[in-house]
C-alpha cells in the first residue's frame, strides 16, 4: 500500500504520483485527487471518481481501500503512457475487481497487466 502524500516514481517514465486528497460526491461516492509530476513537464492533475453505489452491496469496497485502488489505476495507466494534461476518470466495476486485490512485487505487475 502506498503512503499518503509521498511521491512515487513510476518505471522509466520518471513520473511521480502524489495523492492530494478526496471529496465526497453528490451520490455518496468519492473523488480522489492526484498530481502527476516529472522533471520534463509541468504537473498534471488527475481525478478519479468512485460512484457511491460501489460502496454498497455484497461486492462493495471500503472507504479505506478506495484511495489505493485509485493509485493503482493511475500506476497502470502510467506504465502504458505519460499523463501530461488534466484527466478525469470514473472507475468501473471492472477496474475495482482488477485493482483491489493486486499482490505485491512481481506478481503485482503481472496481475495489473491482465
Amino acid at each position: 500500500m502506498f503512503q499518503y502524500n509521498q511521491p512515487r516514481m513510476i518505471g522509466d517514465t520518471g513520473q511521480n504520483i502524489r495523492y492530494l486528497g478526496f471529496e465526497v460526491t453528490p451520490d455518496g461516492g468519492r473523488r480522489f485527487g492526484f498530481s502527476i509530476t516529472s522533471a520534463r513537464q509541468e504537473s498534471a492533475r488527475v481525478s478519479l471518481d468512485i460512484p457511491g453505489a460501489m460502496f454498497t452491496g455484497t461486492n462493495r469496497i471500503s472507504y479505506q481501500e478506495s484511495a489505493s485502488i485509485c493509485y493503482e489505476k493511475i500506476r497502470v495507466l502510467l506504465e502504458k503512457q505519460e499523463i501530461r494534461e488534466p484527466l478525469s476518470i470514473c472507475l468501473t466495476v471492472e477496474d475495482i475487481a482488477q485493482l483491489r486485490h493486486i499482490p505485491r512485487g512481481k506478481a503485482r505487475a503481472q496481475a495489473a497487466s491482465q
